[in-house]
């Protein structure tokens, strides 16, 4: 079949009626080195504009189609954010603007994530000149999960360890937890990212599986796969600063993705943070772009 995407025949198999969700299939079926690197940017930045800040609970949003951008309302920086702007240059100050101001009526910490593909040359400028502060570059970075080294996840040399996928309260307020000791996070947010998770679909959809890592029935790592564009996305990464630099993190991610590819995923996605990018490129994994990230602190 003849993708109504991008015009390629490379759509294996139709299982759905629904131009998007056969989209989902076309990506799902397609490898990486079918792809152009700029194709392979393309599916590292849609992934991230439907996976991140999860969706499912909002206090304000904007799914497109010139703004892709979401207030949860959690209190961390990076569940309420802008993940992509398409506006004309001579409309990008007062639209800049406008969506900054809105931000900061709720009270929150946010966080902006310039696309690889934006147009907008003058958009950091214009993100520093209404208060947002540059972070870091943060690499987008794709797999073909049929070469992913698994072999490193082998390497832990904690007895006890168990990865599990999260399916019931208990398993998530620890899941949750856990990532706010590992990120150093406001503990405030506990509940607030709970029950985001919880009507993000977590356990009722396919694009959403948590794992966490125990170390004797203790919770001290975590990852979280998103499947909803068609890709094998990789999110919250973390593990407790008393068990780290152990390959923990690695095996938790690799059996993440390791579920992806027995599930029929091809491709693996995620955006790396300055301490991750070794382990991540030891799985194998490529940088292909990068994303600047501004921050805005509630001052209160």
């Amino acid at each position: 079949m003849i993708c109504p995407e991008c015009s390629k025949e490379n759509l294996k198999k139709v299982e759905f009626c629904s131009y998007c969700q056969a989209k989902l299939q076309l990506r799902k079926t397609r490898i990486l080195s079918d792809l152009t690197s700029q194709e392979i940017v393309h599916i590292i930045e849609s992934d991230l504009r439907g996976a991140y800040p999860p969706q499912g609970m909002s206090l304000a949003k904007s799914d497109g189609p010139d703004a892709i951008w979401r207030i949860t309302g959690v209190l961390d920086k990076y569940f309420n954010n802008v993940t992509y702007v398409s506006w004309a240059p001579e409309e990008a100050p007062i639209r800049v603007k406008r969506l900054i101001e809105k931000f900061n009526t709720y009270g929150v910490d946010y966080t902006w994530w310039i696309s690889p593909s934006s147009s907008l040359v003058d958009l950091p400028k214009l993100l520093e000149a209404n208060g947002m502060v540059y972070q870091e570059d943060f690499p987008g970075m794709a797999i073909d999960l049929q070469n992913l080294h698994d072999e490193y996840a082998e390497l832990t040399d904690i007895q006890g360890l168990e990865i599990s996928l999260i399916n019931n309260k208990v398993q998530l307020n620890d899941f949750v937890h856990a990532y706010i000791v590992a990120t150093d996070s406001n503990p405030q947010m506990q509940s607030g990212l709970a029950r985001l998770f919880t009507m993000s679909g977590y356990k009722k959809t396919d694009n959403w599986s948590l794992y966490s890592a125990t170390l004797h029935g203790k919770t001290v790592a975590t990852t979280a796969l998103f499947t909803g564009d068609g890709v094998a996305g990789i999110y919250l990464v973390s593990t407790i600063p008393e068990v780290r630099r152990r390959n923990i993190a690695t095996t938790i991610v690799t059996f993440a993705l390791k579920e992806a590819r027995d599930a029929g995923y091809n491709i693996g996605t995620l955006q790396a943070s300055e301490e991750g990018i070794g382990l991540y490129q030891k799985l194998g994994f490529s940088k292909y772009c990068s994303f600047p990230l501004y921050t805005r602190y509630y001052l209160g």
